[in-house]
């Protein structure tokens, strides 16, 4: 017998969960389905969590190096790789017991979806109706046509999880922040590591500054960076692979024992049916509207599938928007600019609030923009930790559009550049604002007072007091 429902959310991870909290929040009656592998989704099993674990053991290896410089000798520091790996292990399994906890109280089927009418699912032979469907399955990996790739075989970042063994020579296939990321923990771990990036430079959404400073940082690691790379074959011989080359006019081939696919993630649509639901699937996405919704309005996206960045603050975003939407009799587009926000996590660290540069410039806006690097504050100074600086951009009235930091902490620094953001403040706010002293998050009224001294920026309270700019 059909069962129907309020609302019907296709996949349990991020954004699915945020989906069916909005909705039980809202009274409606809603229906998880999670397919036949482990709950938890993408960022607590694969994704975030056990990666970053994993980053945060070779970033200890980079602080025995700068705690040298400050006079401390830290003598037989090694790793263990399998103790490692079992840390990762049990902080997944905490994450994932959290998640499971949570989800029992919602009705979960079990199984892979897929749409035979606009108003109802299959999920084997059970049949499910519902108002509103919120489709989240999340994303793929999806490897790139390279001969002989698929015979040599590779890891993806799902095996480096659980890689006990750390191969002596690592090729990685891709220079996003996944293979960035990577290729430092493979060098830090004593492997020799060439990454093989097609675009001109590493992470190629960045502006270049901050792909140079990656590059620079990689390189420094013992990391062969090669960017303009496009790769012809890949052959197999017993336990090396060899992978050739061209970068220019020449054609190289690097032995290794193992390759690492870090070609990023495609939305998950595969097996879902959508034309059984009048629903457009794009390049292996789901073509929304900007409230979320597909063509067939009664079905809403969230999360990866969707195609914007792989972000769980981003899932959990569009996954309570498209709940709100699909009930709203005046829904309310989706606001990406507002959770643009992203992070690299190599060492030193990116972290990106609101606009990069040259996204400025694909908008066409007339920006200012102001560098302070990291060696003019006191604070990375004094902890050995003067490498990378500081961006703000702003528009031409002074309000900061986006700020990006490389350097250490740079992760937790953003948060005040995401509130400055948020709260629409200008340079010469962030400028006349009290840091405390000695602090690295003295460099956001550095780099604003850098910026005011360019234009005559007056700060919004300033406006609102009367007071004019001296």
């Amino acid at each position: 017998m059909d069962e129907r429902y309020d609302v019907c959310v296709i996949g349990a991870g991020t954004a699915g969960f945020a989906a069916a909290e909005a909705a039980d929040a809202d009274g409606l009656r809603v229906l998880l389905v999670s397919g036949p592998g482990a709950l938890g989704g993408t960022c607590i099993l694969r994704g975030c969590m056990p990666a970053k674990t994993l980053l945060s053991s070779t970033e200890a290896l980079g602080d025995v190096e700068r705690v040298r410089g400050v006079g401390v000798n830290v003598a037989g520091a090694h790793v263990d790789v399998p103790a490692i790996i079992e840390r990762k292990r049990e902080l997944v399994d905490y994450f994932t017991a959290d998640r499971v906890a949570n989800l029992a109280r919602f009705e979960l089927v079990r199984g892979c979806a897929r749409f035979v009418a606009r108003d109802t699912i299959a999920v084997g032979e059970q049949r499910i109706s519902a108002d509103r469907f919120i489709v989240a399955t999340g994303s793929r990996v999806v490897p790139p046509a390279i001969p002989g790739l698929a015979e040599a075989g590779y890891l993806l970042s799902d095996d480096v999880l659980e890689l006990i063994r750390i191969p002596p020579a690592v090729a990685v296939l891709g220079g996003g922040p996944v293979g960035c990321e990577f290729a430092q923990y493979f060098a830090r771990l004593g492997a020799r590591v060439t990454l093989l990036q097609d675009a001109p430079q590493l992470l190629r959404n960045e502006d270049r500054d901050v792909a140079d400073a990656v590059a620079a940082t990689l390189k420094a690691d013992g990391v062969d960076v090669i960017c303009g790379a496009h790769i012809e074959h890949c052959v197999r011989a017993g336990e090396h692979t060899s992978v050739t080359y061209t970068a220019g006019a020449a054609s190289v081939t690097v032995r290794v024992g193992a390759l690492l696919l870090a070609s990023g993630r495609v939305p998950n649509v595969a097996g879902l049916e959508l034309d059984a639901a009048a629903v457009l699937a794009g390049a292996d996405r789901l073509a929304v509207d900007p409230y979320l919704r597909t063509t067939n309005p009664h079905v809403l996206a969230a999360g990866d599938v969707i195609g914007r960045r792989c972000l769980v603050h981003l899932a959990a975003y569009t996954g309570k928007l498209a709940v709100r939407n699909a009930f709203a009799e005046r829904p309310q587009p989706a606001d990406f600019d507002r959770f643009e926000m992203h992070a690299v996590y190599t060492q030193p660290q990116v972290a990106v609030a609101g606009l990069t540069e040259s996204a400025c410039r694909v908008r066409g806006l007339n920006v200012r923009v102001k560098h302070h690097p990291f060696h003019e504050v006191g604070k990375a100074l004094v902890s050995n930790e003067a490498v990378g600086f500081v961006k703000m951009i702003a528009d031409e009235g002074g309000r900061i559009v986006g700020v990006t930091v490389v350097g250490a902490d740079a992760i937790d620094l953003i948060g005040e550049a995401v509130a400055l953001i948020n709260f629409g403040a200008t340079v010469g706010d962030v400028a006349a604002m009290p840091h405390l002293h000695p602090a690295l998050g003295e460099i956001f009224g550095r780099v604003a007072e850098d910026l005011g001294a360019t234009a005559n920026v007056i700060s919004r309270s300033a406006l609102l007091s009367g007071k004019s700019a001296e």
